[in-house]
């Protein structure tokens, strides 16, 4: 007779939501952790799983608690009787109402980053990285935030890393099919959000009629789309929109491009690490996570800028034998960094460090009203330092002040495409949870306008041309 094996204690994970790229983490995790774990795990999502990591799940022992939003005494019950508790953080507005606004029971605590916090609306402020018991990231590169390097020490030895992966061992068995095209393609958020403000451009200068541009994944696909079509049009662009199943788009590519904004906020780049697996060479820009990833002449392409990228691709369709010498220097690599059973394992001995921390309550430094926090307020104690001219909005006594805060607003807005997304922990984000707010109702509609549009850079922000 079987026997179920003896478990520590209870993992409660707590999510703002579950969907593709953080539900697959997460689910491909409690997979491997009935086998491999010594914990019984839960799940706690506040927003919603999707309908894919919600079968995901119910093919566990774990279980799923879904939809909880603002039931914060049905949440704070739920940490007060698991032995961890482990947030999956990002800038999210029900996870930040949350962390703000109630005042947890005696727990022990764990957050895992999975961005890199490296630019705003996605920041460590100081009362979050101080909060938990152990703050973990998902890439060295967060190490590099100024806001963690001001840390005191001991802080700092608060701090750990475990890479995300949801397990690559499926696309290395991915063989390629015969074609007779040279296919770059990108699988990931359609958004200059995410994507480089260029990345039409950069593309479409690379010469040769018989190379095909593949754009897999939703967001913003059509505006690129119609984007496209402004600028002339280029036959050679594919745009799927979201794609439940990429390995047929896999077997056919020869080359990932993945050029990101210098702004975007990820770490591990779980689509990067996938292809990689299938023996695909990248090529990328030097962006912090990116360069982490790829080797640049070893295991892909580093470009130095947007005319290294389209450079660089020009060179992999004119010679076959470096793009399979880099592909399979990129499935060697990817394969190991990209391991599931080692993420399983590296949690299994953070979670037992953490078991000898006694529980303790604790509430987000700045709340000094409780619950009765405003939802604009909320969102700036998310952006830390950087939420100046959003609190001098609020903190205005004239029409001249307001002005002068809308206006240092504006030019954040355009620092970065990624302000005015309509997700990503924005104002317009927050306001679409909390649409009674005015003052996120007002930034909202600064978002808004022209959206799609406005790439220029203020003197906030960087230049996006050249890495």
């Amino acid at each position: 007779m079987k026997v179920a094996p003896q478990r520590r204690g209870t993992i409660l994970h707590v999510t703002p939501h579950l969907g593709g790229g953080v539900g697959r983490v997460i689910a491909n995790y409690l997979r491997r952790a009935e086998v491999l774990s010594d914990f019984q795990h839960e799940v706690l999502c506040l927003e919603c799983a999707n309908p894919r990591t919600q079968v995901s799940i119910a093919e566990t022992p774990c279980h799923l608690m879904d939809g909880l939003g603002e039931d914060y005494p049905t949440i704070l019950r739920a940490l007060s009787s698991a032995d961890i508790v482990l947030v999956h953080w990002w800038n999210h507005p029900l996870l930040y109402a949350f962390l703000v606004r109630a005042a947890l029971p005696p727990c022990r605590i764990l957050f895992w980053s999975h961005v890199a916090g490296v630019y705003p609306p996605f920041v460590f402020p100081s009362p979050l990285l101080r909060y938990p018991d152990i703050f973990v990231f998902t890439s060295p590169v967060s190490f590099s935030v100024p806001e963690v390097e001001r840390l005191d020490a001991v802080a700092q030895q608060r701090l750990r890393v475990i890479w995300s992966t949801g397990g690559v061992n499926q696309y290395a068995e991915i063989q390629p099919k015969h074609h007779d095209t040279f296919n770059v393609g990108y699988i990931g958020t359609v958004d200059y959000s995410k994507l480089h403000p260029d990345f039409l451009q950069m593309s479409r200068d690379v010469r040769g009629r018989n190379t095909r541009f593949v754009v897999c994944g939703g967001g913003n696909e059509k505006a690129l789309a119609d984007e496209l079509e402004q600028i002339g049009g280029d036959e050679r662009f594919t745009f799927t929109g979201y794609v439940e199943d990429v390995d047929r788009y896999l077997e056919l590519f020869d080359v990932f491009g993945y050029p990101l904004a210098p702004y975007h906020y990820g770490t591990c780049e779980q689509s990067l690490g996938e292809s990689m697996a299938c023996g695909i060479p990248p090529v990328v820009l030097a962006n912090q996570s990116e360069s982490f990833i790829v080797e640049d002449g070893v295991t892909g392409i580093v470009a130095a800028n947007i005319t290294g990228y389209t450079r660089a691709l020009e060179t992999l369709q004119e010679n076959p034998d470096l793009r399979r010498e880099l592909g399979a220097n990129a499935r060697w690599a990817a394969n190991k960094r990209y391991c599931l059973d080692t993420m399983v394992e590296n949690w299994e001995a953070v979670f037992r460090e953490v078991l000898f921390v006694p529980k303790r309550s604790r509430r987000w430094p700045n709340n000094c009203s409780g619950g009765n926090i405003s939802p604009a307020r909320v969102f700036i104690e998310s952006l830390g330092e950087h939420g100046s001219p959003f609190r001098d909005y609020l903190a205005a006594q004239s029409e001249g002040e307001k002005q002068a805060a809308l206006e240092r607003i504006e030019c954040l807005y355009s620092s970065a495409p990624l302000w005015r997304a309509k997700t990503k922990g924005t104002a317009s984000h927050y306001a679409r949870f909390f649409p009674n707010d005015g003052a996120l109702a007002v930034w909202d509609r600064m978002a808004a306008a022209d959206a799609w549009q406005k790439k220029q850079v203020c003197s906030l922000g960087q230049d996006t041309t050249e890495q």
